[in-house]
């Protein structure tokens, strides 16, 4: 996760981005399967995902 300088149109903004993408990828699971994320926080405050 970090901050990524966003421009659309005319105005320009940092927003977060997983693996430079926003929104992030999808994760494709099934009942039942275990599923370990490991997240690396680039960006300058804490945060958390949902």
């Amino acid at each position: 996760v970090a901050p990524t300088n966003y421009t659309r149109l005319c105005s320009s903004k940092n927003i977060l981005t997983i693996n430079g993408k926003f929104p992030g990828p999808t994760l494709y699971v099934n009942k039942g399967d275990r599923l370990i994320v490991n997240v690396v926080n680039l960006a300058p405050w804490p945060l958390t995902i949902h």
